[in-house]
């Protein structure tokens, strides 16, 4: 799609009238050529946005930003410290570009959590949890602290950072508190009701009939105004957020100082239109333009809902994509082992027998006793223990996307990758020998079996899936195999595939959440409607029951882990289930 610069003069008319602009905007939409950006002075300012990927000083989308006179505020905190920052936090930074040349200089840092709250549902099939009614997304690259998605569990208080995506939110940051704190929530308001003074985020009702006000008023609430709430949560998890405070965030966040002419912002595309160009990456207006220029992918992939970092210069109150990078963040290899050679000339390292290549995008963190905080490619040494996740290219290079050296205890135990060799006594996975057993379980397409998942491999070219096991001395013992894709005879993922044979099992469902209602025919947990046959393998308070004595344990809100077969839309065949009540949660923890 290529836009001449009449479509992108109406773009920016039209973004320009939206923000409210002065009487002299129209007749700069109506030129044939917009004017260029200002010139820049030899030491000019620009204004950025993404995540930490490393410190020594703060790298922020994998460039480095010299941070030693920077003013750094944090979770709302002026005069904080660089030491208040993590991998994975979501900043925004105002830099200066030196005369003559080198890294830029930091001279204000600002962290602010996206949202902090209990969670309350916990869908590991699609790798998401739910905090104060919003949908959290996870991956490989997010970085969790003092917890992990395994650990992860209903009514954990977590801090979010992250982006906003058209599916919902994605975490690259995720802390459990420990400590009873306010919940916090930054979103836009909806179906605003000024008469039971209440309104939603998301699905989260707020009630702000006691809330104190910070740059607007309870009167000048509107439908679409980004807030910040405070406050905290009603009857339980899934209750009510009374607002102690609720902040103006509409005429804050994005609004880069007048003298700043240049961004760099990294984000997932939003609200993308074709016909003009127009589009937003954390909430920055952008416009297209036919000079911008397109890194690691074309024009006609552009579109909504990717990752890209974009570059960008100021006209009038618009900003002009000047280039636009695209983002490969997606993991589908992720193993973990010691490092037997490193090569400083092509930023490279083995690790069991696969060479991975690093980037300027590759995310560093020493989780192991040396505790480097300023760890980087160049702190690997032979012998290190390492889990990466990466992503293998079209060419066979694996590019390394996070790397974390950690000590022997801390191997989970979880691979990901392709299938190869595999027979009836195991397989190779990500460089990994893995071992079956009588006990390995195999999940995918119906009820797989060894047998199976043999066939399954054989019959396509390349499979992938995850394991998890225990490590013996030259070998991953694997206790659960999950096939996450086939690749089918297009080459395309199976589940696009026509070939019916090929196409992997999409209808399982593996969640934790909270019972929402009980009748005498069903029970519905986070919106599904659970079935029991007389063969779902059923615990209550650790013990094997029938459907229904489990059924009888249940009342609203006791937390219920589930995994089945979604049979028809919202009911689920359960295959096992188990729950715990209160009162046997208490036992175990004075145990």
């Amino acid at each position: 799609m290529m836009f001449g610069k009449s479509l992108l003069a109406l773009a920016i008319a039209t973004t320009l009238t939206a923000c409210g602009g002065s009487d002299s905007q129209p007749e700069v939409a109506n030129s044939d050529t917009p004017a260029p950006p200002a010139e820049q002075s030899p030491s000019n300012s620009i204004a950025v946005e993404g995540v930490v990927t490393g410190f020594g000083s703060v790298y922020v989308n994998g460039k480095r930003y010299v941070s030693n006179s920077a003013a750094f505020t944090i979770a709302g905190k002026s005069g904080a410290q660089e030491s208040g920052l993590k991998m994975g936090m979501v900043v925004r930074v105002l830099a200066t570009q030196p005369e003559n040349g080198g890294d830029p200089q930091a001279t204000q840092i600002v962290y602010e959590e996206t949202l902090q709250g209990t969670v309350s549902a916990i869908d590991n099939a699609n790798a998401r949890f739910t905090v104060l009614g919003q949908d959290i997304y996870f991956d490989d690259l997010t970085e969790f602290e003092d917890t992990d998605a395994q650990q992860l569990a209903i009514g954990n208080l977590v801090e979010v950072s992250g982006y906003i995506t058209e599916d919902g939110f994605y975490a690259s940051f995720v802390e459990l508190e420990t400590e009873d704190t306010d919940v916090k929530l930054s979103g836009e308001i909806s179906s605003l009701n000024t008469d039971q003074k209440t309104f939603l985020i998301n699905q989260q009702l707020v009630d702000y009939s006691q809330a104190v006000f910070e740059d607007t008023t309870a009167e000048d609430l509107s439908n679409e105004m980004r807030v910040k709430i405070e406050g905290s949560l009603a009857e339980g998890l899934s209750g009510t957020l009374i607002a102690s405070e609720i902040e103006n965030k509409s005429d804050q966040e994005a609004q880069v100082p007048e003298d700043i002419d240049e961004v760099d912002i990294a984000g997932v595309v939003t609200s993308y239109d074709d016909s003009t160009g127009t589009f937003k990456v954390n909430r920055y207006d952008f416009v297209l333009s036919e000079e911008t220029v397109f890194e690691d992918g074309e024009r006609e992939d552009f579109t909504g809902n990717i990752w890209v970092n974009v570059e960008g210069s100021r006209l009038d109150d618009v900003w002009v994509a000047e280039e636009v990078e695209f983002k490969k963040r997606e993991s589908n290899t992720k193993t973990e082992g010691t490092v037997k050679r490193v090569d400083v000339d092509t930023q490279s390292f083995v690790v069991n027998d696969i060479t991975f290549v690093t980037n300027d995008d590759t995310q560093y963190d020493d989780e192991s006793d040396l505790e480097e905080r300023r760890f980087t490619f160049d702190d690997i040494l032979v012998n290190d223990l390492l889990k990466i996740a990466s992503r293998e290219t079209e060419d066979g290079t694996v590019v390394a996307l996070k790397v974390k050296r950690i000590d022997e205890e801390d191997r989970e135990g979880e691979i990901k990758g392709a299938v190869s060799q595999a027979t009836a006594a195991g397989m190779t996975v990500a460089g990994v020998s893995v071992t079956f057993t009588s006990n390995t379980e195999f999940e995918g397409k119906d009820d797989m079996t060894l047998d199976t998942f043999l066939a399954y491999v054989e019959q396509s070219p390349s499979v992938r899936v995850k394991v998890e096991g225990e490590y013996s001395d030259i070998s991953l013992v694997a206790e659960e195999i999950e096939v996450l894709s086939v690749k089918g005879k297009n080459g395309n993922d199976a589940d696009d595939s026509d070939d019916d044979s090929d196409e992997t099992a999409s209808t399982k469902i593996s969640m934790e959440g909270l019972v929402e209602a009980i009748t005498e025919q069903t029970v519905i947990v986070n919106g599904f409607e659970l079935r029991f046959s007389e063969n779902s393998e059923l615990e209550a308070n650790d013990e094997t029951v029938s459907a229904q004595v489990f059924v009888a344990a249940l009342e609203v809100g006791t937390v219920v882990e589930f995994e089945g077969t979604l049979v028809e839309e919202g009911v689920v065949l359960v295959d096992e289930a188990e729950t715990q009540t209160e009162e046997n949660d208490e036992d175990s923890e004075e145990g």
